[in-house]
Parts: C-alpha cells; sequence; structure tokens
C-alpha cells in the first residue's frame, strides 16, 4: 500500500502532465495557485508520524483534515473527482483504525499493535550465497547470520513466529551509503554494533550506523543516509537457532515487540530444542507451506506473562494478550 503522501505527489504529477486541472469555473483554488494544495501535505505528514508513535487518534484527525483540504483545494475544477479518487487508498486505511471508544480496531490496519517483522520481499542469503525471499523461508532453510563475536555464521530457521501474505504493515526502510536497504516494522530490533540492538523506531541517522556482510565475511559499519516510513503488504517473523539474521546483507535481531535481544532470544529457546529433538528424530519438514497467523508459542508465552507477571518494561507493542 503507497502512503498517502506519495498517492498526493502522483496525483499532482499525473495532473500536471496531461493538463487536467484546469478550472470548470472561474472559482478553481489551484488554478489560481498551483501551489496552495501543497499546504494539505504538512497536515498528512504530521498525521502519519504520530501514527508511527502509536497516537492513532491525532492520525485519525489529521487524515480527516487532509481529506477535507484536499477536496476543498481541488473543488470546481475539472480534475476534481479525479483527485478524490486517489484519496481511496487514505480513506481505507482511515475506515481500518479509526475506530469509536468502544470498538475493536481492525486487524488491516498498519499501525495495529501485534508482533510483526520483515518484509516478504526483503531476501536472506544461504551459505553457498543463493538469495532466498523472506516470504519462502522454511523451517530446516540453512541462511547466514551472526553471533555473540560479529562473525558471520550459518544457521538454520528452527521457526516462523508469524506470518501475513497480504496484510499491512508499518515499515522503517533504512537505506545505507553502501546502497543496501532494511526494512522493519517500527518494534523490531535491529543491530548497531558492540552487542547492541534498539528498535526501528528509535534508530537515529545521526547517531547509529548499520552493520552489513563485507566482502570478505566480515561486518563492516554503514552509514545511514535516509530513513522512509512506508506501509507495505506482507511480512513474517523468521526465528534462528541464533537469534540473528542477514537481511538484505544487513544485521538484524530476529525479535520484536521487545526491549532485549538477549531476553527475547532466551524466550524462544524450547522453540529451539524442540527443532533439535525434531532433528534428531528426522522430522523436519522442509516443505511445509507457511500459513498465516501467529504460532501459538509465541502466543501463549505472551497471555500467559501478561496474565500472571506483567512485565512493561520488556514488552512494548503487544499490551493485553493476543
Amino acid at each position: 500500500m503507497m502512503s498517502s503522501r506519495r498517492v498526493l505527489y502522483l496525483t499532482l504529477f499525473f495532473l500536471s502532465r496531461f493538463d487536467l486541472i484546469k478550472s470548470s469555473t472561474a472559482n478553481c483554488p489551484v488554478e489560481a495557485d498551483p501551489a496552495t494544495i501543497l499546504s494539505c501535505v504538512a497536515i498528512d505528514a504530521v498525521g502519519l508520524v504520530q501514527a508511527t508513535k502509536g497516537n492513532i487518534r491525532v492520525f485519525c484527525t489529521m487524515a480527516e483534515r487532509f481529506m477535507e483540504c484536499v477536496k476543498t483545494k481541488t473543488r470546481g475544477c475539472v480534475g476534481e473527482e479525479f483527485v478524490r479518487g486517489s484519496l481511496s487508498e487514505l480513506i481505507e486505511l482511515s475506515q481500518k483504525c479509526c475506530v469509536n471508544k468502544d470498538e475493536k480496531m481492525s486487524e488491516e490496519c498498519p499501525f495495529f499493535s501485534r508482533p510483526q517483522c520483515f518484509s516478504l520481499n526483503d531476501t536472506a542469503k544461504t551459505p553457498n550465497g543463493d538469495e532466498i525471499s523472506i516470504e519462502n523461508l522454511k523451517i530446516g532453510e540453512k541462511v547466514l547470520a551472526i553471533d555473540h563475536n560479529d562473525q558471520i555464521i550459518s544457521t538454520e530457521v528452527v521457526a516462523i513466529l508469524h506470518y501475513e501474505k497480504n496484510l499491512p504493515a508499518l515499515f522503517y526502510t533504512f537505506t545505507t551509503d553502501s546502497g543496501h536497504q532494511l526494512s522493519l516494522t517500527p518494534e523490531h530490533l535491529v543491530y548497531i554494533g558492540n552487542q547492541k540492538y534498539i528498535q526501528a523506531r528509535y534508530i537515529d541517522s545521526n547517531e547509529h550506523q548499520l552493520f552489513i556482510a563485507g566482502r570478505n565475511g566480515q561486518l563492516k559499519s554503514s552509514r545511514i543516509l535516509s530513513i522512509d516510513v512506508q506501509i507495505k503488504r506482507g511480512y513474517a517473523t523468521p526465528i534462528t537457532q541464533h537469534g540473528t539474521l542477514l537481511v538484505n546483507n544487513v544485521s538484524s535481531s530476529c525479535y520484536a515487540s521487545i526491549y532485549h535481544h538477549s531476553i527475547g532470544h532466551l524466550a524462544m529457546a524450547p522453540l529451539r530444542w524442540a527443532h533439535q529433538a525434531k532433528q534428531i528424530f528426522g522430522l523436519i519438514n522442509t516443505s511445509e507451506t507457511n500459513e498465516n497467523g501467529i504460532h501459538w508459542y509465541p502466543k501463549a508465552l505472551n497471555n500467559l506473562v501478561h496474565t500472571f507477571v506483567p512485565f512493561p518494561g520488556l514488552f512494548t507493542s503487544t499490551s493485553g494478550k493476543i
């Protein structure tokens, strides 16, 4: 799903190229001053930023103002209906996320709090150098990751904690000066060096660097050139034996919705033990198809923690049972 700002920019480009913004009356505001419609973009930008921080109420208010602003600025213009049609993405987003006080937010809202992870379009790399999309990763697949000494090693996918083929999610897309890109949901942990991981939403391009796999098989730091907020469809949460994964050759944790990588890795230990037991008895099915939904283990663990021992300092997005 494209962000509403991108939809607006493409709309303006299309209209300007084909001269569709022409007054059918003498009262078309855009014809008098084409830049006037750009004042609406600031409203939308504020709303989207607030949504990334979990302030859905502000987003809903801003989205409503944005749509009303665009409608007002294009009223009386030949391209009025076309412009309104281009707002369909934002209208759909508002309908899924902006609910009344006693209503439950739709799970299709990209700002919905739930475990999320990597974009399905990004890729992992096998030890022999082949690339495989996150969408097609299977349990038992051997992929590259890093160990606690920052060495690139071969590890194995032991579980897919969450898989959604078509649901939208909000992603932070990082672009480095080495030309690498990595897309992560806001509360996913990313490696910043010195055995430290922080959530994607807290990455500061002036303060942090990402770490990529160099040609010599060693990690090297890479400066962050840009951080873009995008809405994409489809995501998956593969868990490896080492709890890390090189995605698009960028080092990342496998864990989200938690502040500490080490605690996430400890919590997933039973899944690693179960995988090892299956290997011993030859029960690993590498052809098993990924199904939409959350794996039973993290769901049960989350519900158990929030029922008996609430730890607000550990979990960040799952504020209750899932």
